[in-house]
């Protein structure tokens, strides 16, 4: 009996709403406009190439008796009899070019250039037996169990492998076609259909496995899908055979596809999409926006006029609730395109009514423009593809009322009879699109072609080698200013005249002595005076000015009395990109640059050196103890941050100074550009690197010298100690006889100037004036000027040397190798990449190169549309 409306007619195609434009696409006029026709009927006999010799042993088969055959009437009557025990083997040889042209045109990234393709699209709401319609169609098992419903699209394309010895293969792509920005709303908007998802210009592809086990495909897909959903991790985290991380999802939905390409023989050449179900609520109340969401991505695959809907119904729900099937009616032109597939006839309870369901598959409720076919899987995931395929032919031609009242619709039982059309109708339509998709193509091409000759000229020559070339001119100039011995080359100069100054200020910061004369001691206190220590503290009768440890050829004139001028303290510059662009350091060049303030020694006074000495006393009379000088020494050189604080700032000064204008003189003709920009940002940042490295390194050193006083230079040390005591006890005798001249001049009431008392001065004898009570402070103090005269020294040519050994060298040697990483001037893209860097305006490069991208992609997709025909 034939169906009433299973026998199609010539059905008007309907353009898709004006109102919906799918994310990264934009609509195109449709070939065909509403109210023609597209010859698509159910009824056609499946000729011209789209089953092989293989029919007529399949006839064979059914006239004798072979299980697992069924079969469906043609327009004529005729029976075409289809092997469902290997169903997917007959089915769509003549069209593999058609349909892989297709999928190689998807691959290529057509669609995302506003080009839909014919594609076939399996909707449903959730549980309605979606993932058993996928796995009768495709022959594998995808995850079940609790938590992994269809969360992203999935693509499987369909490949027949007839080749000899031919395996069947599995290769699973994650493509990712949209990025999440968690700084966007949740919700979908007017604006933004699928909420924080944006749309990429071009879409990225991970490799992310390639089975050749069926077994292994159930794993490996929920192993893609958690490495979809769990964005920002590695996708190589999933991959079969490593532990799962144990991260909840980041995000319970994605428009991002997982791609599997399933070659092997007996496969249909079938292409087609498993869309997530469609939600009416949300689990829990604050995921609401992914009913809006899912809704908004399965519309932008239903409403592509070229997409054939595959929508499941399943018989434990009414039709009526379905929001898939509502989604399907609301779509403006998805109804006269969609094929309704009633899932889960086993779970029908027996005595219910037949009559809605008689309804539907004879066209007169919810009526679909290919109408509906009814198919029954196992629902246990163990049981082979085959097996199930004969477990559903005997279901349907055994099953009451499926043998008995439905029985006139037999040729709509069945998955094989599902696959069949399925592969007919994906045929039909590929060669009713071709035209218009070779038309668009030529169109976009040409468009494309106008955009960049709309554009400014390219830059002309060969970019990387001009980026090289400058970068050698770069290079050549850092070497002469690092290596000095030019004229024109002041850098060294510079920093041989800071270095100078560092010495200075270091030789200048001896230690202090205050030599303040006492009362003529009494006897008692020259007997105690013989074993080096006094008791008490003597009481002084004018305060001479202090005596500073230093050189011999120094002015002997001391300095002035009063406080410790305050330190002035380098403040050291932040060496960031605003603080340091090339024309700012290139300025300094205008301002001389500061020179070191002079260090504040340290200033001791006899009695605080008698207190150490006291503190560290080891009874032995006459000697300091060596810890005592120890302390006194470390004392002494405490100071020493200060002016290697200065020192480096002025070294790292003159060093950006210098690089920057070397920037300028080579790269100044392209400061306007975004390249110069990063050029900069590159310098500053390896300086700043540099730089502190080489100040963490300085400060290494500092630290060595002030934990503890070490030399093995003992010559130098005995003679700087003995130059050291005489010149103190020369001046701590002039500041005694001073001291004794006062006291009696003050008894005689005579008071003498001038070159009077310079002469009784030096005529005052040792007798006169006794012993010194401070004579071991003064020998201690001698010990300690001699170490601070080597350390000094040695310090300041190490550090120097270091400077010029790893800063200068590194900037010498390694900055323009940084610079050169940077811009990957010999990787494949240069030349586009540096166009982009070079131009005056970036955004015309930018443009240049995304047309360009397009334009390639055209130029293939046009190589592959070349010579094919509807006729294939």
């Amino acid at each position: 009996m034939a169906r009433k409306s299973i026998k199609h007619e010539q059905l008007p195609i309907q353009k898709p709403p004006t109102n919906f434009a799918p994310m990264g696409e934009s609509h195109v006029e449709h070939p065909v406009s509403s109210g023609d026709t597209i010859a698509m009927d159910f009824d056609v006999t499946m000729t011209d190439g789209l089953v092989d010799e293989g029919y007529h042993t399949n006839h064979e088969n059914k006239m004798t008796g072979r299980i697992g055959a069924s079969a469906r009437s043609d327009s004529s009557g005729s029976v075409t009899p289809i092997d469902t025990d290997g169903t997917l083997h007959v089915l769509g040889r003549g069209v593999k070019s058609l349909v892989q042209a297709i999928q190689t045109l998807r691959d290529l990234g057509v669609e995302i250039l506003g080009l839909p393709l014919p594609r076939i699209c399996v909707v449903g709401d959730q549980s309605t037996g979606k993932s058993s319609l996928i796995e009768g169609i495709s022959e594998i098992k995808v995850p079940r169990h609790a938590g992994t419903c269809t969360r992203c699209p999935l693509e499987i394309n369909l490949v027949e492998n007839s080749a000899a010895q031919s395996q069947w293969t599995c290769k699973i792509t994650l493509i990712t076609k949209y990025h999440h920005d968690s700084e966007l709303l949740e919700r979908a908007t007017k604006a933004r259909p699928l909420g924080p998802w944006v749309a990429q210009d071009q879409a990225d592809k991970f490799h992310f496995a390639t089975l050749t086990s069926k077994s292994q495909v159930e794993d490996a897909l929920y192993r893609a899908q958690l490495a979809t959903l769990n964005i920002g991790n590695p996708h190589g985290d999933y991959k079969l055979g490593l532990p799962l991380p144990r991260d909840n999802l980041k995000v319970k939905f994605s428009p991002n596809i997982i791609q599997l390409d399933i070659s092997g023989p007996g496969l249909p050449n079938l292409s087609f999409y498993d869309l997530p179900g469609v939600i009416n609520v949300s689990e829990v109340a604050h995921e609401e926006y992914l009913v809006t969401l899912v809704k908004n991505l399965v519309t932008e695959y239903i409403s592509t006029p070229d997409c054939i809907n595959l929508l499941a119904i399943p018989m434990t729900d009414d039709p009526a609730n379905s929001s898939a099937s509502r989604l399907v009616r609301e779509v403006e032109g998805a109804r006269v395109r969609t094929i309704g597939v009633i899932t889960k006839p086993d779970r029908f309870q027996k005595g219910e009514s037949f009559k809605q369901w008689d309804q539907i598959l004879n066209g007169e409720r919810f009526d679909l423009g290919f109408g509906y076919y009814v198919v029954k899987n196992n629902p246990d995931t163990t049981v082979s593809h085959a097996t199930a395929r004969m477990e559903e032919e005997a279901f349907f031609s055994e099953e009451d009322p499926w043998s008995t009242t439905l029985s006139k619709y037999e040729e709509c039982f069945g998955t094989a009879k599902l696959v069949a059309t399925l592969s007919q109708k994906l045929t039909s339509q590929i060669r009713t699109s071709l035209p218009h998709i070779k038309e668009q193509v030529r169109r976009k091409a040409i468009s494309i072609q106008e955009k960049l000759r709309e554009l400014p000229e390219l830059l002309d020559g060969n970019l990387p080698a001009k980026l090289y070339g400058d970068l050698l001119t770069f290079e050549f100039e850092l070497a002469r200013h690092f290596d000095g011995g030019y004229r024109d080359c002041p850098f060294q100069r510079e920093w041989q005249e800071a270095s100078v100054d560092f010495r200075k200020v270091m030789e200048s910061s001896y230690p202090v002595v205050i030599v303040a004369a006492t009362q003529t001691p009494s006897r008692n206190a020259r007997a105690f005076a013989s074993f080096g220590e006094m008791p008490g503290t003597p009481t002084p009768t004018r305060n001479l000015a202090p005596i500073s440890i230093c050189s011999d050829s120094d002015s002997e004139q001391p300095p002035k009395t009063g406080p410790a001028p305050r330190q002035r303290i380098a403040k050291k510059r932040p060496h960031s990109s605003t603080q340091s662009t090339p024309q700012k350091v290139a300025r300094m060049s205008e301002v001389p640059l500061f020179k070191a303030d002079k260090a504040v020694p340290k200033r001791f006074t006899l009695d605080e050196i008698r207190r150490i000495r006291h503190d560290y006393y080891v009874g032995v009379p006459g000697e300091t103890d060596p810890k005592a000088t120890e302390l006194m020494i470390q004392l002494s050189m405490a100071h020493w941050e200060v002016p290697v604080d200065q020192y480096m700032s002025r070294t790292g000064d003159l060093c950006r100074r210098m690089i920057y204008e070397r920037i300028l003189k080579v790269f100044g003709h392209r400061q306007n550009t975004q390249f110069y920009s990063e050029l900069t940002g590159i310098c500053d940042a390896f300086l700043t690197d540099a730089i502190d490295d080489q100040l963490k390194l300085v400060k290494q050193i500092l630290s060595w010298e002030l934990k503890k006083p070490k030399t093995l230079n003992d010559e130098a040390i005995e003679v700087a100690r003995d130059k050291a005591v005489e010149y103190l006890r020369k001046k701590r005798r002039e500041s005694l006889a001073k001291a004794w001249l006062d006291q009696e001049e003050e008894k005689t009431g005579k008071q003498t100037n001038g070159l009077a008392r310079m002469d009784k001065i030096a005529k005052v004898t040792d007798a006169q004036l006794g012993p010194d009570p401070y004579s071991m402070e003064i020998k201690a103090m001698g010990s300690v000027r001699a170490y601070y005269e080597c350390a000094f020294s040695r310090f300041v040519d190490i550090v120097c040397a270091s400077v010029y050994g790893e800063l200068f060298m590194k900037c010498r040697n390694d900055l323009v190798s940084a610079i050169k990483q940077h811009f990957r001037a010999t990787d494949p893209g240069a030349d586009e990449r540096l166009a982009i860097l070079l131009a005056a305006n970036p955004q015309d490069e930018l443009r240049r190169a995304q047309l360009k991208r397009e334009m390639e992609t055209i130029s293939k997709a046009q190589e592959h549309l070349e010579g094919l025909s509807g006729d294939e």
